[in-house]
């Protein structure tokens, strides 16, 4: 009997992750997660050097969520890049915000998925406390911080480069 509980109970944790994920993706404005102020983020990179939000004040920054055990973020990782080559002379940046893994599990990652480590910015939030302030509720997440440093809305599921609403909305951010 409980081990029938504890099967339904992490099933259950499984489907209420991938909700996000199986719903069609859109921005949505920051007031559905009621975040009312601004969003700090310090966190190392994989190097061990410590990445602050603040310093690409001037930038737009999109901050993705994201692990290596998520088959959406893993598909995902590829637009992510695109959008980093594409849009970097134009102020974007995108930084890639790893759950709870180890260094040497990510670095396995990118090898395996031949991704260069400097392909995007990769910072790990190892507690997990950026995920649980920024109200993170399943991954991958991508949130659009303007160039004051103001997080102006959120993408629930995996990105897709070239759809409209995402485009829309990044375009205008970059003008």
């Amino acid at each position: 009997m409980l081990n029938i509980r504890s099967v339904l109970l992490s099933y259950c944790a499984l489907v209420l992750l991938a909700i996000p994920v199986l719903a069609h993706a859109e921005w949505a404005p920051l007031s559905q997660l009621g975040l009312n102020k601004p969003l700090s983020l310090e966190l190392n990179n994989l190097e061990g050097n410590t990445i602050h939000l603040q310093q690409y004040k001037g930038r737009v920054v999109l901050v993705n969520f994201w692990a290596t055990w998520c088959e959406p973020c893993k598909e995902e990782f590829g637009e992510l890049i695109y959008l980093q080559e594409k849009y970097q002379s134009q102020g974007l940046v995108v930084l890639a915000v790893n759950l709870a893994e180890s260094r040497p599990r990510i670095k396995t990652f990118l090898q395996t998925n031949l991704v260069s480590e400097n392909a995007l910015p990769i910072v790990l939030d190892n507690s997990s406390l950026t995920y649980r302030a920024w109200k993170v509720r399943g991954i991958p997440t991508t949130y659009l911080v303007d160039r004051q440093g103001i997080v102006r809305a959120y993408w629930m599921g995996p990105i897709d480069a070239e759809d409209p609403s995402f485009l829309k909305l990044l375009l205008q951010t970059l003008k």
